[in-house]
Parts: structure tokens; C-alpha cells; sequence
């Protein structure tokens, strides 16, 4: 996927332009492309005035340079070889293909004004017009003017997989112009010219703020899953961590309450008080954890006798719909021998109603097992895209897991920070690793920040560090609260601190029961947005054994290549 700016999706335009057919079409790129939407270009005139100048897209790429285009949706015509509207209205610019041209050579000199020149015949810049109303057949009748060519041209062919045509037009010799630019010539245009950034208020939260506005965003994948839901009765939805399950599960639940009740289910206590919050102008979602619901209907934690006494009564049973998150963790003993979901599919179903199961089969934390009805499903969707971590983040919870499944998952274009981390045989040390990474998230501006620990609150080695305050604990005299891995499980923070991190945490389970070797890790270092630090006591032998969990035999440096196979870096 293209890095796209904005991020988020379009910048504003007028619905009838079509623009938004092209954005999505160009994010379909690669990864070494950069798409800029609605780049604007501001100048003064030899004569003083102030100029603006706006390209509908501008594309760029280390290996084939920049291209600018213009769009035009709609129908067009030539007339005396005048570019027109459809109903004979002629074009502004001189018509498209001057129009980029024009932006084409103002892009050409802003590299002299950014102190960029010695670049200039490094870059190659190009320009073209995209048609997304017009088939391939239509663009033969046109009458090209001297400054336009079909080999300039995309059209409504083009939308479904623009990249050969875009790298065809990148491709095209440029005299005096011989494309070898480093990375670091390649960073200064990206910086510089495609997508300048300043830092007039030196606040880091900015920076933040830019990839919370990647993430927030429904992708078209989730769309596509959330628009497919609603042709299905039952479904179960997998995903990994940071996939937007949770997102998807909401979003679903919202549309589906506008005429039924519905019953939201998850089993993280955390977890169902954020989703409470997130959908409480929503009368018609109640969100329990299924303990939390047992116990209301029938004050135990009996899930047979929660079956049997809806089974005799249906009606104390309001709702047509049923939404499970955390999918995976139902698959407890008691639950199962109860058939508690495979009772509520029935119910749904006699119903004319509709249940979803979201689950993530790599964080079987709480259960020993998927329940029956997941693994029985006919109708089994998976999500692919994480949209919660930076890239260096789901790549570091992802591997952690050593199971190859990563590679399964498409990560995020926002590098971010790589995660920082800790190692030490000596507590003390790590509590002062700890203190430190704190105040430097806080001077960064961030305020969302958790501890995480892989024990339990009880068996932590920090535990004389931890703070209890009404109803939350707290890291010594911080605002950073303190959870367990466990009870964090499906929910999220800017920063995340992981600590009693070991060797046991890669331990073969002893039970089925325990998780298995990196979960735990996992599940922690997925919760983390933005930054994540890891403070690991361990030895070099505590490493090596690790590492030879992972099939790696080293007899050097088994600390630095135990960071380099989790992707962290070393401190």
C-alpha cells in the first residue's frame, strides 16, 4: 500500500470530481510510493501578488521520480483544439495537460527555493491527466493538442490497478535527467518538496496526533467486512492484534440497534467498560461480559443453568442480535460444557436474528481452546491490516510469537519510533529504566501511558513500586496506571511500559491451561499505539535459551541478536 497524505482518506474536493475513485485507486500502489492529494503550491509573482497553484495529485518515488497529476472527471471534448467541458465550456489553464505541465515546472523550481537544485537532474519529473470517467475505447476520439499524448493518460480502466500505467509514464526519458538518488537525497524531496513539515511549536504530541489521524479511520477492508455482515446470519471474524476487530464488532453493533436490541459480549471487564462508553448514546446495546451477564440472569456463575433458564423462558432473553468479542476466550471449560454460544446461535437464528464472533486465534489467553461454534462456523472472515500499531510495534509484538504468522499481517505505513529496550539482571537497574521512559514519554506529550506486566500484580518484581490510589493502581507517583497483560487484553494506549519481562515467558506451557511460549509478551506489546519500552530481566544465557526456542543457535552476542529478532533497540 502507498504512503497516502492525507492519511485518513481524501482531502476535501468536489464529490463530482471523482477524486476520491483516484485516491483509492493510487493507495493501491507500493509501499515505495508516495500519493499526496490536493498539493498546493503558494508564491509571489515578479509583480508582488501572492499565487496559488494546485496539483490534484502528486506521486513520488525513489527509483522513477515525480509525477504530477490532474484529474477530470466528467465528459470532455476538443474543440479547435481547445480542451472543453462536455456541455462545450471551455476549460481554465489552457486545459489539463498544461495545467500539470504548468505544476510540473513549479515543482521544478521550488527545488532551487528549498535549496534543492543540485537535485534537479537526480529527479525526473513528469506529468500526466487522469479521465476516471472515460473508458480506454472513448480516449482514441479525442483530439490530442500539441502538449497532450495517450501515453499521458489514465481513465476509468485505470482505477482497479493504476500501477503499471503510472510506472509506464514514470518510466519515460527525461533529457539531462538520470534518476540515482540516495536514501538520504530521496528523504530531503520527501521533506523538503512532496511533503514539507514544520516545526514552529516544538511539541512532540504533534507528531502523535498525525498518526492517531492514520489510525482512527474505518479502512476500506473493514468497510468491506462491516458491508458484507450484512448479508450473513452468522459469521466469526479473526483478526490479530491491532486489526480493528473491536472497531468493526462496535461499528456493527451500531448499525444493526437502530431497529433491534443488541446483545454485546466480550469478556475483559476493562474492555466491556470502554465499549459501554464508546456506545452509550445507543439505548438499544447492552455490553456485559459474559460473567457480568451470567450473573445477572441468574446471580451465579452457572452457564448451564444460564442456558436453562432462558430455554424456559425466552423472553427474559430481549434481543434478536448477538455481538462476541474476544471470541477466543470463551472457549473455557464451563462455558463450553454449557454450549452457551451454541445455545444463543440457535436462539438468534429461531429468531431471524444475526450473531458474530470476533476472535484473534493467537491470543487464546483465557481459554484452552476456540469454542466449537467458532471453529465450526461456516462462514470464517479474517482481517489483515493493522490499524492500532506503528509499523515497528506490530512487527516487535508479531515476532515475538515465532510462529511465522506475521507475514500474514499487513502492517501499517507509519514507521513510528522503533521500541525501546532494557536488559538487565538487576532490578534496580529497571526501575530506573522504567522512572526514565516515563518522564521522557511525558516531556514527548503523552499522557495515555500504561504499565504492563507479564506476571501477575502480585508476583511482579516491581510490586513495591506500585501505587494504590481509590480504584486504580499506579507506577510510584505517576498519572501511568498499572495492569497485567491479561487484563489489559483488547485494549489500547498511546505508550505502553511492558515489565517482568524473562525467559519464562517463552516456556513450553505446563498446562493447557498456560499460554503458549510469547503470548503474553504479545498481548502486552500490541496494546502499545506509539511507543513501547521493554524492560527484560534477563542474562546472556536467559537470551541464548531464548533464542534457541526460536531455532537460533549464537554463541556471540546473544542479548543484541535477541533485540534484533523482536525488532528492539537496544539501550
Amino acid at each position: 500500500m502507498a504512503h497516502m497524505v492525507p492519511s485518513l482518506g481524501p482531502a476535501s474536493f468536489a464529490p463530482e470530481s471523482l477524486e476520491d475513485l483516484i485516491y483509492n485507486a493510487l493507495s493501491l500502489l507500493s509501499d515505495d510510493y508516495w500519493v499526496v492529494h490536493s498539493f498546493k503550491m503558494v508564491g509571489v509573482t515578479d509583480e508582488g501578488s501572492l499565487s496559488e497553484r494546485e496539483a490534484d495529485f502528486v506521486v513520488f518515488n525513489k527509483r522513477l521520480g515525480i509525477l504530477v497529476i490532474e484529474a477530470k472527471a466528467g465528459q470532455v471534448q476538443t474543440i479547435d483544439g481547445v480542451w472543453c467541458y462536455g456541455n462545450g465550456t471551455p476549460m481554465k489553464h489552457g486545459g489539463p495537460y498544461r495545467q500539470a505541465s504548468d505544476i510540473k515546472w513549479a515543482l521544478y523550481d521550488r527545488f532551487e527555493d528549498m535549496g534543492l537544485s543540485h537535485l534537479r537532474g537526480k529527479c525526473k519529473l513528469v506529468h500526466a491527466v487522469w479521465f476516471p470517467s472515460i473508458h480506454s475505447s472513448q480516449l482514441g476520439a479525442l483530439d490530442y493538442s500539441s502538449e497532450a499524448a495517450r501515453e499521458l493518460t489514465l481513465c476509468k480502466n485505470d482505477l482497479g490497478n493504476p500501477g503499471q500505467m503510472i510506472q509506464s509514464i514514470m518510466s519515460f526519458d527525461v533529457s539531462d535527467v538520470r534518476i540515482h538518488l540516495s536514501d538520504r537525497e530521496a528523504r530531503e524531496i520527501l521533506d523538503k518538496i512532496i511533503r514539507p513539515e514544520f516545526k514552529i511549536v516544538p511539541i512532540n504530541a504533534v507528531d502523535y496526533g498525525y498518526s492517531n489521524y492514520v489510525f482512527a479511520r474505518l479502512l476500506d477492508e473493514q468497510v468491506r467486512v462491516l458491508d458484507f455482515l450484512q448479508e450473513q446470519k452468522s459469521a466469526a471474524i479473526n483478526g490479530a492484534a491491532g486489526t480493528g476487530k473491536t472497531l468493526v464488532a462496535i461499528e456493527h453493533a451500531k448499525r444493526i440497534s437502530a431497529s433491534d436490541r443488541v446483545l454485546f459480549l466480550c469478556f475483559n471487564r476493562l474492555l466491556s467498560e470502554n465499549i459501554k462508553q464508546r456506545c452509550s448514546d445507543f439505548a438499544n446495546i447492552d455490553v456485559y461480559t459474559i460473567d457480568a451477564f451470567c450473573m445477572r440472569m441468574v446471580g451465579n456463575l452457572d452457564f448451564g443453568e444460564l442456558v436453562s433458564k432462558i430455554s424456559e423462558n425466552t423472553s427474559l432473553f430481549p434481543y434478536r442480535h448477538v455481538v462476541v468479542d474476544e471470541g477466543q476466550d470463551f472457549g473455557q471449560e464451563a462455558i463450553e460444557e454449557a454450549d452457551v454460544l451454541g445455545y444463543l446461535s440457535l436462539l438468534v437464528e429461531e429468531r431471524g436474528g444475526t450473531i458474530y464472533f470476533f476472535y484473534d486465534r493467537r491470543q487464546l489467553v483465557q481459554g484452552v481452546g476456540l469454542p466449537r461454534v467458532i471453529s465450526d462456523s461456516d462462514c470464517r472472515l479474517t482481517l489483515y491490516r493493522n490499524c492500532r500499531n506503528t509499523e515497528n510495534i506490530a512487527r516487535c509484538s508479531l515476532r515475538s510469537l515465532n510462529d511465522n504468522s506475521g507475514g500474514q499481517v499487513l502492517l501499517s505505513n507509519e514507521p513510528g519510533n522503533p521500541p525501546l529496550l532494557k536488559i538487565s539482571s538487576i532490578n534496580k537497574e529497571l526501575e530506573s529504566f522504567v522512572d526514565d521512559e516515563l518522564c521522557d514519554l511525558r516531556v514527548k506529550g503523552l499522557t495515555d501511558v500504561v504499565v504492563l506486566t507479564c506476571k501477575t500484580l502480585e508476583r511482579s518484581a516491581f510490586a513495591h513500586c506500585f501505587c494504590q490510589r481509590s480504584d486504580s493502581i499506579h507506577w510510584k507517583d505517576t498519572s501511568a496506571r498499572i495492569y497485567t497483560c491479561r487484563t489489559f487484553k483488547g485494549l489500547e494506549a498511546d505508550a505502553v511500559v511492558l515489565i517482568d519481562v524473562d525467559e519464562t515467558l517463552w516456556d513450553e506451557p505446563i498446562s493447557s491451561h498456560s499460554p503458549k511460549e510469547g503470548l503474553l509478551f504479545y498481548t502486552g506489546a500490541s496494546r502499545a499505539k506509539y511507543e513501547l519500552r521493554v524492560a527484560a530481566c534477563l542474562t546472556e544465557t536467559g537470551c541464548r535459551s531464548i533464542l534457541s526456542r526460536f531455532g537460533i543457535a549464537t554463541s556471540r552476542r546473544p542479548i543484541k541478536k535477541f533485540a534484533q529478532i523482536l525488532s528492539l533497540s537496544l539501550v
